[in-house]
């Protein structure tokens, strides 16, 4: 017997971390009760484990219980380490020996030996480099700063050259894409937009940091290593990211993007040359890339243009750039993004990087990132097996159960709403109840049928094959210009992503196979486990998203017009832009939720119990700290500064304080005082983007409020 606080001397491996590692093991089936009962709420009993004692858990701790708390005591980035803990599982998929009549598919047999060719580092140091060069230079017409004079701008074709990088899948500068038409989602159309930018904020350029320091060193580093003994001109490295530092000023940033959308431009393909009035010739490029997939434009084609300021002034400073720094800047854009696929020293290189932009250096092991990358890229087949291992229709059964529950308890919180009038009430209860919800996995995944799959991913050699995939992921999205549209089709992201989506094209909510696993769902646990974890909460969120101020925008259809009157779009007032959609979601799924329990519990009085090991704490109080648990996050300063500057949610923190202090059910359960550190004394109608408190700690309060009633 031990304590739990002293295993991290017993020299436990903690290679399969914190989600659903060893629930196949036989061991698993030989716990006795009480072990189950921990593990359905080892995610609510960290904070008492240095005084639990527990007895004959090595397996169990090693997987489960021991992995979860040794997360939480490391440094480190959590959220890294949850999704490291889920790639884990998949390579352990992939690498499992089985007869499985699922592994024999061509599919399969493909995910297995592109897993094979990517662990194999000897494979990657033998051909990468001479691979991607190769495309360089005869594809891409060469690198200037690695042949230096002997570079002849006279082939050099702006055109031709994006061209043949979007074959693969590269946007750069400018960004092309098939995707719904948002005013006839029955059809795609053409989006053109501004593309990412290599340190992704133009606030990032603007002084001289460490950050843009090491970003030249890696450009200057990257250059030399692929040289043969010649001095890489380190002007040319200046000019690179000089030009870049140019462009970024007219980058739009994600607030920008959101608070700007009435400023999107829909035209049609003929008449595209006149509203650019640039000398890129976009037309010519939009017909020849689609050409690629054998799609022909025609000028009726229609094209949504957002940040049109920025392809404006960006295609102005092309024209007075010399040829040789925008082949310099755009090839090094290419190269930094496969860096990844490079030999091992290539991919040290980046560290120093990484330490002042994200504030990590250590690198996954190969198998987390050959694992992810499938995942990312051929997710779909790689579902076929996930979800026989770890998914079941009990839990497709439960989940659709719980939607139908929030839902009614949505459309009651609509009807009961005063400061929407009845004609937008009325339209957003049709909206509601018409909602579609995907749970799990496409169907085509639960058939014998292959024939999909194995058509989506061919075999080859490590780097040949990545870039197959590129190919065929751009080859896939611009022939969707011409494919009839599903709108009850399951969307693109595969069933083994850990996450949940509203589609509001196709007003469409979407639960991977991939979240139904701890902390979130335990399809073995008892229903009263369940309704207090926080898989209610993703649901309310999901449906939530379908009335925020992007979801709101659009029908039940899936068409973005003005169905909402004036008046209660007035009263619909909202303060910040990044990250409001994502705290009203998170405002609607905990109260959604919430209530969708109690009306569960009212009709299951013998089953509200206490949980065994928890019985200080009623039900409701689970519910909460369940709710709070899953925000729980630990991440490095320029991590988190990041995702404050590019990314559409509030930090985990605020996600739980949030939404709880303006639910006065909080206050309820936990007998407390209203403005006392807890609920808000007055609710309004307000929501606030978190940037704003960077500078005001006041306005921490206020974040994330919106009532619905």
């Amino acid at each position: 017997m031990f304590k739990l606080s002293q295993l991290n001397t017993n020299g436990l491996l903690m290679e399969k971390i914190y989600m659903i590692g060893g629930v196949d093991e036989p061991d698993y089936e030989r716990f006795h009760d009480t072990l189950n009962q921990m593990k359905q709420n080892h995610s609510l009993l960290t904070p008492m484990f240095n005084d639990l004692t527990i007895n004959d858990l090595r397996n169990f701790i090693n997987l489960i219980e021991y992995s979860n708390l040794k997360i939480n005591l490391l440094g480190g980035d959590l959220d890294a380490k949850r999704c490291t803990a889920f790639i884990s599982d998949i390579t352990v998929i992939i690498d499992r020996k089985t007869t499985s009549n699922c592994f024999f598919s061509m599919s399969i047999i493909n995910v297995r030996r592109f897993y094979d060719s990517c662990i194999n580092e000897t494979g990657i140091e033998l051909e990468a480099v001479n691979v991607i060069l190769s495309f360089v230079n005869n594809e891409l017409g060469g690198w200037p700063i690695l042949q230096g004079s002997s570079w002849n701008d006279a082939s050099y074709n702006l055109t031709r050259l994006l061209i043949k990088l979007r074959e693969y899948s590269h946007n750069t500068i400018f960004g092309f894409s098939t995707s719904a038409d948002d005013k006839n989602s029955s059809v795609n159309f053409i989006r053109v937009y501004q593309s990412s930018i290599p340190l992704e904020q133009r606030s990032n350029y603007l002084n001289e940091t460490k950050i843009t320091k090491t970003y030249r060193q890696f450009i200057y580093d990257v250059a030399s290593a692929l040289t043969n003994n010649i001095v890489i001109n380190v002007n040319e490295v200046d000019d690179i990211y000089n030009f870049e530092k140019r462009i970024s000023t007219f980058h739009w940033t994600p607030a920008e993007k959101r608070a700007r959308r009435n400023e999107t431009i829909r035209t049609t393909i003929g008449n595209l040359s006149q509203i650019f009035n640039t000398s890129f010739d976009f037309t010519n490029y939009l017909r020849h890339v689609y050409f690629l997939s054998n799609v022909s434009l025609n000028d009726n084609d229609i094209v949504s243009i957002s940040e049109i300021e920025f392809l404006r002034n960006v295609s102005s400073n092309i024209d007075t750039t010399l040829p040789c720094i925008l082949q310099n800047y755009i090839v090094w854009c290419f190269i930094m993004n496969r860096i990844s696929n490079m030999p091992k020293r290539y991919r040290a290189l980046r560290d120093p990087f990484n330490e002042a932009f994200r504030g990590t250096i250590a690198q996954r092991p190969r198998s987390i990132t050959c694992g992810d990358y499938i995942n990312n890229n051929m997710g779909f087949a790689l579902s076929k097996i996930y979800f026989k291992q770890y998914f079941d229709e009990n839990a497709r059964n439960q989940s659709l159960e719980m939607i139908n529950n929030i839902r009614t308890v949505f459309l009651g919180m609509l009807k009961n709403s005063t400061w929407m009038d009845e004609t937008s009430k009325n339209k957003s209860i049709e909206k509601a109840l018409v909602i579609d919800e995907k749970i799990g996995y496409p169907d085509f995944l639960g058939s014998s049928n292959t024939t999909k799959l194995e058509k989506m991913y061919q075999d080859d050699s490590y780097i040949h094959h990545v870039f197959k995939l590129l190919q065929i992921k751009s080859n896939e999205n611009f022939r969707m210009l011409r494919e009839p549209v599903d709108r009850k089709a399951w969307g693109a992201s595969p069933p083994t992503v850990v996450n949940a989506f509203y589609n509001p094209s196709r007003n469409q909510i979407i639960f991977p196979a991939g979240i139904f696993q701890m902390p979130f769902f335990n399809k073995d646990a008892p229903k009263i486990s369940n309704k207090i974890r926080a898989i209610g909460m993703v649901i309310g969120h999901e449906i939530t998203h379908g009335f925020d101020d992007t979801g709101r925008q659009f029908d039940k259809d899936g068409n973005r017009i003005s169905w909402w009157t004036p008046e209660t779009i007035e009263r619909f007032n909202l303060n910040g832009f990044q990250t409001q959609g994502e705290n009203i979601a998170d405002n609607g799924g905990l109260k959604e939720s919430f209530y969708a329990y109690q009306n569960w519990a009212r009709t299951h009085p013998n089953m509200d119990k206490k949980l065994p090991g928890l019985s200080n704490y009623s039900a409701e109080q689970m519910f909460f700290i369940n709710y709070a648990q899953i925000w729980c996050s630990k991440m490095t300063d320029a991590n988190a500064l990041n995702r404050i500057l590019t990314g559409f949610h509030s930090p985990g923190e605020f996600r739980m304080r949030g939404p709880m202090s303006n639910f006065d059910e909080f206050d309820r359960v936990f007998k407390c005082t209203p403005g006392q550190g807890n609920s808000q004394i007055i609710e309004t109608h307000a929501i606030l983007d978190y940037s704003e408190v960077l500078s005001n700690d006041s306005l921490l309060k206020s974040l994330s409020i919106l009532s619905f009633q």
